[in-house]
């Protein structure tokens, strides 16, 4: 275990090893410094897991619970979810009640979770974390306005926070150094650009590098939503907009929609040409709403979508799909998030066991898996007892459907540098992201499958969210990620269990 900073008196304890506990799927991020209030478990024995994204130069990581009534207990681990008994975890406090407190100096940047295991019931507890940057630290720069893709050229600043500091840039791809150009106070990007800045001090210290990328599409182009039918990253001044279009067959349900990111945008769906701007006259053809549309049945042809911004946007995807009469599952390339993690495994952790890894330290790229379910009916998975496509989990304690999805770690080519195992998971409900869909969750360990208008999440913090990379060199990679991929589970479209992100390897 690491050495933490107790700031309360602690009753340190040696805690019993024991099964692995039935993980938390998507956690709950906790902003540094906004409080999650209310917290509450009416079942002991239990875990729920939140998240804390620990910013660069970041001098300190305290974690508090406070308030309420009950006892619990409180764990945290960098990179990777905590087990249920503590065993795998990096910190923890075991004091009596619901007050709790955990300081970790220089805490390492990146992605860090936070276990609360109820000892008994607990009830009113509050949960905060606290990230002050260190001293004297030099933070990365920031742009504005946010990378993303544009359907404009933009006028872009680099600032940063630390005065006096010089703050240097590139334009060409490669890291920028004490002999880079200094920022200007604007810089015009017309075309797909890659900026990356970093602050020195007048003493030479160097600081973290930031990177943004911009790409610049000319007005009036129109972007094929063939494939996946997903775009992420849209990003428009207020008044831009982004073109659209998708090719459908006769009687299908076609749905668009958009989500993510800052700011107001609309969307406007049109037959066979671009929908004209501003908004439609009553009884117009133009179809228009802020968030989604639904074409309950389709004229065979072209449908242009036109994402308007109503305000200044940026994060935001937008996806296109035809719901077909079955299930239909589709991984979500914006919840990916990868990053790389060095971790040690011992020969009695659940993942040696079961045969996901061998033991010892281990280099890896870690990554969410969101799966949703397009289609117009539930993916509803056959009882697994004595069911040969599934397999008992003694780890998990309960059945997982196997080879359910996997990954690989591919070069800018698609040349396949590195593979993932099939990883086998419980299917269940995991979060609605349509919002016409059910509202009560209605699959779960004990009857698998995910409704439709619903999506199944595994955190990348979890067991098997990874690729070996081993000694893999600094550099950008695509990481691929395939659900169904021998194609077991019936579904009314395969051509879009398969997508791939760009994922960058920093330097060891």
């Amino acid at each position: 275990m690491k050495t933490a900073i107790c700031l309360l008196a602690a009753l340190v304890a040696v805690l019993p090893v024991g099964a692995h506990f039935e993980v938390t799927p998507f956690p709950k991020v906790v902003q540094p410094g906004v409080p999650l209030a209310a917290l509450a478990s009416s079942d002991p024995g239990t875990m729920v897991v939140y998240k804390i994204h620990v910013p660069p130069a970041a001098g300190r990581l305290t974690v508090i619970t406070s308030g309420g009534s009950g006892q619990l207990r409180v764990y945290l681990r960098e990179g990777v979810q905590p087990t249920e008994n503590g065993e795998d975890s990096d910190y923890r406090s075991l004091v009596s009640g619901t007050r709790h407190q955990i300081a970790v100096p220089n805490p390492a940047a990146g992605v860090w979770y936070v276990g609360l295991h109820a000892v008994g019931n607990y009830s009113g507890v509050q949960l905060r974390a606290i990230t002050p940057l260190a001293k004297g630290a030099l933070t990365p720069p920031r742009f504005s306005p946010p990378p993303g893709i544009y359907p404009a050229p933009v006028e872009c600043r680099i600032t940063n926070r630390v005065k006096p500091a010089s703050l240097r840039f590139t334009t060409g791809g490669e890291d920028p150094d004490a002999t880079s150009p200094l920022a200007p106070a604007g810089i015009s990007i017309t075309a797909d650009t890659t900026l990356k800045a970093r602050v020195y001090s007048p003493a030479g210290a160097e600081g973290p590098l930031a990177e943004a990328t911009y790409r610049i599409r000319p007005p009036g182009d129109i972007i094929d939503l063939a494939g996946t039918r997903t775009i992420s990253h849209l990003a428009s001044a207020q008044g831009g907009r982004h073109l659209f279009r998708v090719r459908v067959a006769d009687g299908e349900r076609l749905g668009i929609h958009t989500e993510g990111g800052k700011g107001s945008s609309m969307i406007s769906v049109f037959r066979g040409s671009v929908p004209p701007a501003g908004k439609p006259p009553k009884g117009s053809p133009v179809v228009r709403d802020a968030t989604r549309v639904t074409i309950p049945s389709t004229l065979a042809g072209d449908y242009y979508i036109a994402l308007d911004a109503t305000t200044t946007f940026a994060g935001r995807t937008l996806s296109a799909y035809v719901a077909g009469d079955g299930a239909d599952l589709m991984p979500w390339a914006a919840t990916l998030a990868p990053y790389v993690s060095v971790e040690e495994f011992s020969v009695t952790s659940c993942e040696v066991e079961e045969g996901l890894i061998g033991a010892g330290e281990r280099r890896l790229i870690r990554y969410n898996t969101e799966v949703r379910n397009l289609g117009a009916r539930d993916m509803v998975m056959p009882p697994p007892e004595g069911n040969p496509l599934f397999e008992y989990h003694e780890c998990h304690g309960h059945y997982h459907f196997r080879g359910f999805a996997s990954s690989r770690l591919l070069d800018l080519e698609g040349n396949v540098l590195r593979t993932g195992n099939k990883v086998s998971f419980c299917l269940l409900d995991g979060m609605r992201w349509r919002f016409d869909a059910p509202t009560r969750r209605l699959y779960n360990c004990e009857v698998q499958g995910i409704q439709s208008g619903w999506a199944d999440i595994y955190d990348s913090g979890l067991p098997g969210q990874w690729i070996e990379i081993g000694d893999l060199p600094a550099g950008t990679y695509q990481l691929e990620l395939t659900v169904n991929p021998d194609g077991i589970l019936a579904e009314t479209n395969y051509d879009n269990n398969v997508v791939a992100i760009p994922v960058t390897v920093p330097a060891e």
